[in-house]
């Protein structure tokens, strides 16, 4: 069964033909030209490689796979013929190969010879430019032709004269009309292709036009490289002819494509200078243009500009020449037309006249004589006034003769914005997220033109807000123009990434904020908290945190209030679980972390204000509901940075600003406590008790203790937590330094009697014997304490309440089930006992030791078949070790 092969596959083959054929005749031409006396018959091989490109039936890469095959093989050609030159005459060569019998062929041949004769001094440069590109014209077919003009600039680029001379090697000028004409011949090539074929092909045809474009933008290119070219005749000549010639194409992807190479090839300054003619020309297009690609691509250029000169004058000249120029072309255009004017209104006068003479021409012959003399006096005054104008339109154009004021420079966003607004109103149906993406595009040239001018940025803002309503007037906004925006709104916040205030203090910039999707007021949030956390700018005054929060306040609310989203589920509650809330995704938790960083950016050397600013950074956290357990142990923590600043202040209120602080901790603590983070509130609170201790306030302290306790009672259940939590309130307590008396026995005993209260037997032997260390309080070196060897101690000890907790820790152990946990239990104690032995006590004495190693013993040795594991035994070896090595005499009266 034959295999019937695709169109594709034809093609390819067709490809590989001709290929094959053209290296073929390649290779002959060479062998020509190495043999002397075959030049003729080296361009016989070379117009017969050139024949197949004549075809229509490649695709433009094929086409081009084809092109750079002949393009070698006619730069070996063309170097054999420059480096021949005097032997053989390029000018009879040059008219030889015109006679070759097809076009293609002739004109590739043509314009090889003849850009080699270009290159030969005193050749007539100027005609041969002339006469290749007149015969180009012959060529229409748009592939062919596109390629054969390409050809045509690739051999002229190092040729085209830039000199000034207006003989016949051409000059500047030449060159630049010659690569204008070219361009345009090529434009039309390259738009006429669109229309050939069948309608329902035309998506492939523009697949193709786009493969092709790079040709014709080569000539841009090309022209923008051309040695010589000054402002002024860009202005007048260069840029008129191409615009003139985009805007006539019609063609969307011509004009979207050149006008984007326009910006892109040609120099900054040169934009600048242009700038109104530029932006003309695009009020002119197709309406299918999208023209936010072109209005973007000019915009970045110049603010990127404007970015780099920023603090040197060359942006300043730059303007103040576009300026000049603009005001030049508009009083030459009043002048041409008040020219005008004068004469029609001249003509009139002498039609008036001849009409009045003729009316009269029956008066007395003394009339007519006079009125004759009287019209040659009128001439040389005449004369005399054209004169007298020429002088002074001469003056006016030379700035040396007459001082002319020069203007300010050019404001670039006015500019722009006027053409925007202009833009808006002849084209209603540009769409929203493109008009938002120019307007964001011009707020980043007036950051970096004008970066202290916020009205222009609220003009900008004020602007978006407005198109937003009017878009989203019952519908929503599409995900491009939310976008748009988005991106508005972030360049302003990392621009001001060190003042947010500065965005702030933008009217227009929290109302357009605020009407955006959660999605993008989320967007703008985490870029500011990433801004300043990664900045080492302190936020030191109460108007930027008031700013920062409120730019930052969908993070904080989302979620709020909700059961679902980490709160614990009863109103005004308390849960009695753990802190974690399996309902909060890593993301909600990140952003709640990175909420609790900003709380620490707070700071400032006053701390007054500093009490402000953690005022204002509760009130904007509470409202996060439930995920303030994220937040405020940040704010309490800060808050206690602030006590101890107080402290070390001498100033006499200060006690009454301590009290004020820790009161605003306790509205803070209850709040955390209130939304069922039970576990966090706990443990701040010990830590503020211990804090407010350590600066001698008493009062807070207790009260702090309190709380803790009331948590304890209220809210923990769970056993393992409520050891935990009677661990930490005594270890908080046995620093504490400055309770009275009774205060302390309150809070201790309290502590006690519910480590006695615990339901596990093993927790509430450790938990009592733990808290035998409340009666015997210990010298802390970090406060400045120093032991005292003499068992003399100032701090509050009490022997007969340490040996009853550990008698009662004791009689708990021993009422343990297991065997095993109750020897554990009983070495612990040991320790303990050993302990007090050590440091003095007087209750512990080495009868309850001996005792209590005795009982050690006995349970092991009852139990020595294996029902004790290892670990409690190996402890109780490590006590009795530690016992034997003691040098003090009290030691060895303890029977190991």
């Amino acid at each position: 069964m034959s295999h019937e092969r695709s169109p594709g596959e034809d093609l390819a083959k067709q490809l590989d033909e001709s290929l094959h054929f053209i290296r073929q005749q390649e290779a002959l031409m060479r062998k020509c030209l190495e043999s002397k006396g075959k030049l003729l018959d080296a361009i016989k091989h070379a117009s017969t490689l050139l024949a197949e490109l004549r075809t229509s039936a490649l695709s433009p890469k094929q086409y081009y796979e084809l092109y750079i095959a002949v393009f070698d093989a006619l730069a070996y050609l063309g170097s054999y013929l420059k480096e021949g030159h005097p032997t053989h005459h390029l000018a009879d060569i040059y008219e030889l190969v015109q006679y070759a019998g097809n076009i293609v062929p002739r004109l590739y041949l043509m314009i090889t010879v003849g850009t080699v004769y270009m290159s030969i001094p005193e050749a007539p440069v100027k005609e041969i430019m002339r006469d290749m590109m007149e015969m180009c014209r012959g060529v229409q077919h748009p592939i062919r032709g596109l390629f054969l003009r390409y050809y045509l600039s690739q051999r002229c680029k190092d040729y085209l004269p830039i000199g000034s001379s207006d003989g016949p090697e051409g000059n500047l000028q030449d060159s630049i009309q010659f690569t204008i004409t070219n361009f345009i011949e090529m434009n039309k090539l390259w738009v006429r292709l669109q229309h050939q074929g069948h309608s329902r092909e035309r998506d492939k045809r523009t697949r193709e036009r786009q493969e092709l474009q790079i040709l014709v933008g080569s000539n841009l290119v090309r022209l923008s490289q051309l040695e010589g070219i000054g402002k002024q005749y860009y202005r007048q000549t260069i840029l008129p002819a191409i615009l003139e010639q985009v805007v006539q194409c019609r063609d969307v992807l011509a004009q979207e494509y050149l006008l984007d190479v326009i910006v892109q090839v040609f120099p900054d300054e040169f934009h600048l200078y242009t700038l109104d003619l530029f932006l003309d020309a695009t009020t002119k297009l197709n309406p299918n243009v999208s023209i936010k690609k072109i209005m973007l691509t000019l915009v970045g250029r110049l603010a990127d500009y404007a970015e780099r000169e920023s603090g040197s004058s060359a942006l300043v000249d730059a303007l103040k020449e576009a300026t000049l120029a603009e005001s030049r072309d508009r009083e030459a255009l009043e002048q041409d037309e008040a020219t005008i004017g004068s004469t029609i209104h001249g003509a009139s006068d002498l039609l008036r006249d001849r009409t009045q003479q003729a009316e009269h021409a029956e008066q007395g012959e003394q009339d007519e004589e006079q009125s004759e003399a009287d019209a040659e006096e009128e001439a040389p005054v005449e004369e005399q006034t054209t004169e007298e104008a020429d002088d002074k339109e001469a003056k006016e154009a030379s700035p040396e003769d007459k001082d002319v004021p020069t203007p300010a420079p050019m404001n670039l966003f006015a500019v722009f914005w006027k053409h925007v607004d202009e833009m808006i109103k002849a084209r209603p149906d540009i769409p929203l997220q493109d008009v938002i993406a120019i307007a964001g595009g011009i707020t980043k040239l007036s950051l970096s033109c004008y970066p202290d001018d916020k009205e222009n940025l609220d003009q900008i803002l004020e602007f978006a807000t407005t198109k937003c309503k009017e878009a989203s007037s019952g519908e929503m906004l599409s995900r491009e123009a939310i976008a748009a925006v988005q991106d508005l709104l972030l360049t302003l916040v990392d621009f001001y990434s060190d003042s947010l205030l500065t965005v702030l203090s933008i009217p227009h910039y929290l109302p357009l904020l605020n009407a955006q999707p959660v999605s993008t007021q989320k967007a703008i949030a985490s870029s500011v908290l990433d801004n300043i956390l990664t900045g080492d700018a302190k936020i030191a005054s109460v108007d930027d945190a008031n700013g920062l929060f409120g730019l930052v306040a969908i993070v904080i609310k989302e979620g709020s209030g909700a059961a679902s989203e980490g709160g614990s589920g009863v109103p005004g509650g308390v849960s009695t679980a753990r802190d974690e809330s399996p309902t909060d995704s890593d993301a909600v938790v990140a952003d709640q972390s990175r909420l609790a960083k900003l709380v620490h950016m707070l700071f400032n050397e006053d701390c007054d204000i500093q009490a402000r600013l953690l005022s204002t950074a509760r009130k904007a956290l509470s409202d996060g509901g439930a995920r303030i357990k994220y937040t405020y142990p940040a704010l309490v923590t800060n808050a206690l940075k602030l006590v101890r600043r107080y402290s070390k202040l001498s100033a006499d209120d200060k006690t009454e600003k301590i009290g004020s602080t820790f009161k605003f901790i306790q509205r803070v603590l209850d709040e955390l406590y209130q939304s069922g983070a039970v576990d966090q509130s706990h443990r701040l609170y010990v830590s503020c008790a211990k804090v407010a201790d350590q600066v001698g306030a008493e009062e807070a302290s207790y009260e702090f203790f309190a709380q803790a306790f009331t948590i304890y009672e209220e809210a923990i259940s769970d056993s393992r937590n409520q050891y935990q939590a009677i661990c930490i309130i005594a270890g908080a307590l046995q620093s504490t330094r400055n309770f009275t008396a009774e205060n302390y026995d309150t809070l201790v005993s309290k502590c006690a009697l519910h480590a006695s209260k615990l339901l596990k037997k093993p927790d509430q032997c450790r938990a009592v014997y733990l808290c035998s260390h409340l009666w015997w309080a210990v010298e802390i070196p970090a406060r400045g304490e120093e032991e005292d060897d003499s068992g003399n101690s100032p701090l509050f000890r009490d022997d007969k309440r340490v040996l009853e907790c550990l008698q009662r820790a004791l009689r708990v152990a021993d009422a343990c089930m297991d065997v095993a946990v109750s020897v554990e239990l009983f070495v612990e104690i040991l320790n303990r006992y050993v302990y007090y032995y050590d440091r003095g006590s007087t209750a512990v004495t080495v009868k309850y030791i001996n005792g209590l190693i005795d009982l050690i013993k006995t349970n092991l040795e009852n139990n020595a078949e294996g029902g004790i594991s290892d670990s409690p035994r190996k402890h109780f070896e490590r006590t009795l070790e530690f016992i034997r090595t003691q040098d003090d005499e009290k030691f060895r009266q303890i029977v190991t």
